[in-house]
């Protein structure tokens, strides 16, 4: 039997059949689509990345190097951040940068950014954070002025810690780190005065810190990793536009050891929980929940029984699973054959 602590919520179970997410494209080679189907970011084969809008296409980035790619988005749907990612099917390497470009909203005309991992993008996309694995350097770039500011991490971090950024105004960023003995901390930093403090640390070591963001608030969710036994916790930290952060509340908390997997909505968080584990053979049960923020219940949404991972794109939540995705928010289905209003000159979507 597992037992779940909980803190002032309650699970509510209600797993419900998810709709399979319907494109006229292969979702393989999907890179990014906006929630109505507009503008489609498509892997044309390795190394070409293309996009498709009202039955046109253009191909806008072409390299002999089998690139596959990765686009990102933010919810002030302005930019999207690419990493260029060569040789993926043939050199596996955790500490390899990518190369950073950024695009406008349904756009090709590129700009590069730099050389890392796991970018970002901030406050109206005007930001981009990034991480570079082998000089162990967070680098916060503006997009538009080129302005750069690098931290300096501990070249004592294991070569598979990737830290979260959060950037809360232009002077004030939040971060993670982790010791040599394996313990996260939650560190708040000034851009301008270079000065630091810890906002919050983890009190048992083989966990792991994720941040995500939405209007007035950050969630710090600190997770296990998978073959480690260990609690899980959801901290809501309120912003409002200031660099006052002290104060957090716990708005979940649970034994079990759960994948995580944070998607920050304005009202509530989608996280993937770990609903049973039988420990001598390390299997786990595990459904996608959403937790209500003035409620703190939660919501079981999936009825899969080994869900893994979650998705945001453009709004739009997915879960793949074995070979498709299936839609938690937004439309599902983006097949319609209808003409869409013609576009004006200005929002025409391909710079040629």
């Amino acid at each position: 039997m597992v037992w779940i602590s909980l803190i002032i919520f309650s699970l509510n179970i209600f797993a419900k059949e998810l709709p399979r997410f319907l494109t006229k494209h292969s979702t393989d080679s999907i890179r990014f689509i906006t929630l109505d189907g507009r503008y489609a970011y498509i892997q044309k084969r390795p190394g070409v990345l293309g996009l498709v809008s009202s039955f046109r296409s253009v191909d806008f980035i072409s390299d002999n190097a089998q690139s596959d790619f990765t686009i990102k988005d933010s919810r002030f749907k302005q930019r999207l951040s690419i990493e260029i990612i060569p040789n993926s099917q043939k050199e596996l390497n955790l500490i390899k940068n990518h190369q950073i470009l950024v695009i406008d909203w349904g756009k090709t005309q590129t700009k590069e950014i730099g050389l890392g991992r796991n970018s970002k993008l901030h406050l109206e996309d005007e930001w981009i954070s990034y991480y570079d694995a082998i000089t162990k350097i967070i680098s916060i770039q503006n997009i538009i002025t080129q302005k750069l500011f690098q931290i300096k991490l501990s070249p004592k971090i294991s070569p598979y810690f990737l830290p979260e950024v959060e950037m809360i105004t232009e002077d004030t960023i939040i971060y993670t780190d982790v010791n040599e003995k394996g313990y996260m901390a939650l560190v708040q930093y000034n851009l301008i005065t270079q000065k630091s403090n810890i906002l919050y640390k983890s009190s048992q070591n083989g966990t792991r810190f994720e941040l995500c963001q939405n209007k007035g608030y950050v969630a710090i969710g600190e997770f296990p990793y998978d073959d480690i036994a260990r609690s899980s916790k959801i901290l809501q930290i309120k912003v409002s536009g200031s660099t006052n952060l002290a104060g957090f509340n716990t708005v979940y908390s649970s034994t079990d050891s759960d994948l995580g997997n944070m998607i920050c909505l304005e009202t509530s968080i989608y996280f993937i929980k770990t609903m049973s584990h039988l420990k001598r053979i390390n299997s786990k049960k595990t459904e996608v929940v959403k937790l209500d923020l003035k409620t703190t219940q939660i919501q079981t949404m999936t009825d899969l029984e080994t869900a893994t991972q979650l998705l945001s794109m453009d709004s739009r939540i997915l879960i793949p699973f074995r070979g498709d995705f299936y839609v938690l928010e937004g439309p599902a289905n983006l097949t319609d054959d209808n003409l869409k209003s013609p576009l004006k000159d200005e929002e025409l979507p391909l710079d040629i």
